[in-house]
């Protein structure tokens, strides 16, 4: 975290299959203060993206920790797989990529978990145990929240279904738009397809959606 004008800010960074997102909020309100988003023109590799975020860390002239939310598998800072991204990025550990650049990663979480993280904080009041957290972009992450507490690593979106005859995300995620030219009304048909099948599987009490296409 960094201050500014006497408030501490803090600075999210979202890692998508397409694009990389950046968030500055002030810690004290909760409020955005800047927004950025840096498409990932040069390709998919490490150092294309990550020099992304040095790049908009630089601009800003933010001086403090970041939080990385990742499209794939995270165990302890350190990626284990990344389906939409490319093997390369198995094994990456994020801090000490960064060290060398004088920036403190604290936090790395699969991307559906962070925003299911962030859900918890609106969700306190709810009378719902089971929630279902999905984020649709290039693949369709998921996260669940048990009364109150995130279960981590559920990636229902790469669950295989003999109905559909291939994973969830490749039958109904944002990329399937974009590589197939589904109409967006053919695309919402094959997502309550998606959604059929987890409430069959799972009875979550309640659905939060998020992610590029929302």
């Amino acid at each position: 975290m960094t201050k500014n004008q006497g408030h501490l800010k803090v600075l999210g960074v979202d890692i998508g299959g397409s694009s990389t997102k950046f968030c500055l909020i002030d810690n004290e309100s909760k409020s955005i203060l800047q927004t950025s988003t840096a498409p990932h023109k040069d390709g998919h590799g490490i150092d294309a993206i990550c020099s992304k975020i040095i790049q908009q860390i630089k601009e800003w002239k933010f001086e403090g920790s970041i939080g990385i939310g990742f499209p794939g598998i995270v165990k302890n800072h350190v990626i284990v797989d990344a389906p939409n991204l490319g093997n390369i990025w198995n094994g990456l550990d994020f801090k000490a990529y960064f060290r060398p650049h004088n920036i403190e990663v604290t936090s790395v979480l699969n991307d559906a978990d962070a925003a299911s993280m962030a859900m918890i904080e609106q969700s306190q009041d709810w009378t719902e145990n089971d929630i279902l957290c999905l984020t649709i972009g290039t693949g369709i992450g998921s996260g669940w929240i048990s009364k109150g507490q995130l279960i981590k690593g559920t990636e229902y979106g790469r669950e295989y279904s003999s109905e559909l005859q291939c994973t969830l995300e490749q039958w109904a995620s944002a990329k399937v738009i974009r590589e197939e030219g589904l109409p967006l009304r053919e695309w919402l048909v094959r997502f309550s397809d998606v959604l059929d099948i987890l409430i069959q599987k799972y009875s979550p009490e309640a659905i939060m959606l998020c992610g590029g296409i929302t």
